[in-house]
């Protein structure tokens, strides 16, 4: 008794409410598992419980509706005794099966290889006239799928400033961004697009931006005096202002990098037009036009008639027909001859010098010296062009100077250049006659390439589903991908800010400004094949044979 006493005392001791609500937790979990397993078979259900519909002719006898399952028994053995035709059945296990690539371009290279036009449309009526209906239905599909490539430039994006700018520091990325965008143009078209500030660059959200260096303000413009309104050729206040900029920007000696990434960028835009090129190849292989039967090569038609519209429509679609481009780096320190010709319209002691280039030693360079060459007063050395009016510095690069020279670095002292140049591009916000109507023009031909490719596709035969499906991945997916990269160098340049734009009014206030550029100390210039350092022109050079105008920005500086 007093055993079984005690083992009541333990096992009241052991009892834990804790341990209790648990167990009743757990089995509360596990009937309402229970009863919602059972009750997610209630609708399926309800719905066996709908009578089934079975379509009949529709007859006025009312005996006819007692016999309603006789009559689809009937129906049934009538179908399955039907006969089908071969044909079918093998079109039909074609479409099940496996896509065979080889079967599918042998049909088209034969059709092809038929010795008479005449004779190919016969064999491509016998061929489509024994694919059955089911291949018909799958080759109209692939047909309407493919008509959407003339719209893929419209899909991709819209044009951007940013891809301006890559046109303008790296050409040939330009280039492949424009063959890149199928048949779309990437560049804006009205001139209040093109102001280039790179805090304000989003890059369409396709790339990170963070602006970490601080946003560097434009030197408000002095007053202007009577003396210089009077003196046209002393230039506007907004030039001098704009001039200062870039002699801040000459004296930054921070960056120099060779932007590796940028010729990733090109590598990737490469890699990009042969897949576009694959797709091509892909489509055409086993594909018949139904207008151009023994043609092979219609998918690389159509691609070179997109690449050429876009090219000339993103060439016409900027707003601007008169514009400069100066390719600025840092000059060393060099002594030049007295006789180079001065391409500004004012003396060098008006030059404005960069801070970081000022002679320690005290020497103005400027200042006149004995010539090294023998000058006759009746037989000048050098005709240099007339100086006078606005456009006189445009004028004067226009028709071009006489000029070739050796600049002297001093041996015994030290020197310093840039490793990487920046660029200055002026614009005169006006569009001339002809460039209006080629606008026009390009406008008409980008209108006219897309009406002939929806032509195309839509006439295209044996155009398998999966063929087609492929084809536009393929496509767009190397347009999609072309617009990203053309972003990620934008901001890869962007980062040393490379470049400045001035949209001016008149082509006179774009001499002035590109002349107060001109008389800044210690820069070099290269300008319409021009060489000029200090304000003079030092050398020429041929502006198609070199390696800026293709890579722009990534070829060196000229070396002086």
């Amino acid at each position: 008794m007093a055993k079984g006493k005690s083992n009541l005392q333990n096992t009241s001791r052991a009892y834990q409410p804790g341990l209790a609500i648990r167990y009743i937790f757990e089995d509360t979990v596990r009937r309402l598992h229970i009863i919602l397993y059972r009750i997610s078979y209630l609708p399926v259900f309800i719905l066996a419980l709908i009578p089934k519909a079975t379509a009949l002719p529709a007859t006025t006898d009312q005996s006819s509706n007692s016999n309603t399952s006789a009559a689809t028994d009937d129906q049934s053995s009538s179908y399955s005794n039907t006969s089908i035709d071969p044909d079918s059945i093998a079109a039909a296990k074609r479409l099940v099966d496996e896509f065979v690539w080889r079967e599918w371009s042998n049909v088209a290279s034969s059709i092809r290889s038929s010795p008479t036009r005449l004779s190919c449309y016969e064999n491509l009526s016998f061929v489509l006239s024994r694919i059955g209906s089911l291949a018909a239905a799958s080759n109209s599909a692939g047909c309407g799928a493919l008509t959407l490539l003339p719209t893929a430039g419209a899909l991709i994006g819209s044009p951007t400033k940013e891809l301006w700018v890559v046109y303008k520091l790296m050409p040939l990325a330009g280039i492949l961004s424009m063959l890149l965008s199928l048949g779309g143009s990437i560049v804006p078209s009205n001139a209040s697009d093109y102001e280039l500030n790179p805090a304000t660059f989003s890059y369409g959200g396709m790339i990170a931006t963070e602006h970490e260096e601080p946003k560097v303000e434009e030197p408000k413009a002095e007053e202007p005096k009577a003396k210089e309104i009077e003196d046209q050729r002393s230039g506007p206040p907004g030039a001098h202002a704009f001039a200062t900029k870039i002699k801040k920007r000459a004296g930054n000696l921070r960056g120099g990098t060779k932007f590796g990434s940028v010729w990733c960028g090109i590598i990737l835009q490469f890699l990009l037009i042969i897949v576009l090129f694959f797709a091509c190849w892909f489509t055409q292989s086993g594909a018949i036009l139904l207008w151009w039967c023994q043609a092979g090569g219609w998918m690389f038609l159509w691609y070179t008639m997109v690449a050429l519209s876009s090219l000339l429509e993103n060439w016409a679609s900027v707003p601007f027909t008169n514009q400069w481009t100066l390719r600025i780096s840092r000059a060393p320190r060099v002594k030049i001859s007295d006789d180079a010709p001065f391409v500004t319209s004012s003396s060098s002691s008006s030059l404005i010098s960069v801070p970081t280039n000022e002679h320690p030693d005290g020497i103005n360079h400027q200042k006149k010296s004995t010539p090294n060459v023998e000058i006759h007063e009746d037989l000048p050395l050098i005709q240099t062009p007339p100086m006078n009016g606005l456009t006189a510095v445009l004028d004067g690069l226009k028709s071009g100077y006489n000029c070739r020279g050796k600049i002297v670095v001093d041996e015994q002292k030290g020197w310093s250049s840039s490793r990487v140049p920046f660029y200055v591009i002026i614009s005169v916000d006006s569009v001339s006659t002809a460039h209006a109507i080629l606008r026009v023009i390009s406008k008409a031909i980008s209108v006219g390439v897309f009406a002939a490719g929806t032509a195309i596709f839509a006439s295209a035969q044996l155009v398998n589903i999966t063929v087609a499906v492929t084809t536009l991945c393929l496509v767009l997916t190397a347009g999609v991908f072309g617009r990203v990269v053309a972003m990620w160098m934008a901001s890869e340049m962007m980062k040393t800010n490379p470049v400045f734009h001035r949209v001016v009014r008149t082509k006179e206030l774009a001499s002035q400004y590109i002349e107060e550029i001109l008389k800044i100390d210690g820069l070099t210039v290269e300008i319409h094949g021009h060489i000029i350092i200090n304000g003079q022109c030092v050398a020429r050079y041929n502006r198609g044979l070199r390696w800026a105008t293709l890579f722009g920005i990534l070829a060196e500086p000229y070396d002086v």
